[in-house]
């Protein structure tokens, strides 16, 4: 769904138009000498969602700046489906920022809510084909549900 907008010369779009959800099973390949699932496997999923929002916003490619913040609230282990939602937060003239969350789906307790594994912010910037930056459209505001 494209809610887009034109606002003078520049398009815009709603945050959900960037929304990207990915669900990955985690194996006991994904853990740590601890045997929960290493920090890197999770900030890789992290990094792959917030990417594909800031593409899907962009139109096209977008590479990662920065990682502003990364919170592990809890840890995921080997047979837990780890869900990444990821969303357009903010948007500059050729960089973005993106919010995301990752909760996971215990295997072995399903009448147990999704347990909150991370949060993060990354910031991305567009890219044309020879990798310089490139404009990207505004955020536009929420839709006022009421």
């Amino acid at each position: 769904m494209n809610t887009g907008t034109t606002v003078g010369e520049r398009a815009h779009k709603a945050p959900a138009d960037s929304r990207v959800t990915l669900a990955t099973i985690m194996s006991e390949h994904d853990t740590n000498l601890y045997g929960t699932i290493h920090g890197g496997v999770v900030m890789k999923l992290i990094d792959d969602a917030a990417a594909a929002s800031a593409g899907r916003h962009a139109d096209g490619p977008a590479v990662t700046v920065s990682v502003d913040r990364m919170t592990f609230l809890s840890p995921a282990r080997a047979g837990d489906l780890l869900t990444v939602h990821a969303e357009l937060e903010r948007a500059g003239r050729t960089s973005m920022t993106v919010a995301v969350s990752v909760s996971a789906e215990r295997w072995n307790a399903t009448t147990t809510p999704p347990t909150d594994v991370a949060t993060a912010r990354l910031t991305f910037v567009a890219v044309d084909e020879q990798g310089r930056p490139r404009t990207v459209p505004g955020l536009a505001a929420p839709e006022d549900p009421a």
